[in-house]
């Protein structure tokens, strides 16, 4: 992990001896914007999920389910990278609580779709809709610049996806992979 003088160090004046150093710089002090923004909205996340009454995981879940709709369990444990096991016992949490359900696959009724109930969306506006509010803050960004920070998103986003992967492939080889619905932190 970087140091928060790390940060200071990077971008103060002394690391400029040239373009290619200053390049590094603005490569390194973006990357620095990104974790710091990253655990800001760990902070928030971790509020969210304190008033709602579940666990980040559980959040996480609630999220792909926003995102996409409907999804099938076994949907939910790939996207979430949850075992179908964990992806369940979360399920049975989140349902008893009101804030999923389960019905049948209208064309395939052996399957099942869970999708996010009136409760959890009343729950997210709550929560989530003054944040919304505040979005008006990045109308001062260009289209060009805004597409230049979607970009960037997608960018970080693979190479942390692919990065996760890997160290969940080491964790597994060494076995020490603790997936996040197996630990004491439940609703």
């Amino acid at each position: 992990m970087a140091e928060a003088g790390d940060r200071q160090q990077a971008s103060g004046p002394d690391n400029e001896a040239g373009p290619a150093s200053i390049r590094q710089r603005l490569i390194n002090d973006a990357a620095i914007e990104a974790r710091i923004h990253q655990v800001a909205y760990d902070r928030f996340e971790d509020a969210a999920a304190a008033y709602i009454g579940v666990n980040r995981t559980a959040m996480r879940c609630m999220d792909v389910l926003d995102q996409a709709g409907q999804l099938t369990p076994g949907e939910i444990a790939v996207q979430t990278g949850l075992t179908s096991g964990a992806v369940t016992a979360m399920l049975d949490r989140l349902e008893r609580l009101g804030l999923v359900q389960r019905q049948p696959d209208p064309s395939d009724r052996r399957r099942v779709l869970v999708q996010l109930t009136g409760k959890a969306r009343q729950l997210a506006s709550e929560i989530y809709g003054p944040l919304a509010d505040e979005m008006t803050e990045f109308e001062r960004y260009s289209d060009a610049e805004l597409r230049l920070i979607a970009d960037f998103q997608r960018l970080a986003t693979a190479t942390l996806r692919r990065h996760a992967e890997r160290v969940e492939r080491q964790a597994s080889q060494a076995g020490r992979l603790r997936l996040p619905a197996s630990g004491t932190n439940r609703p």
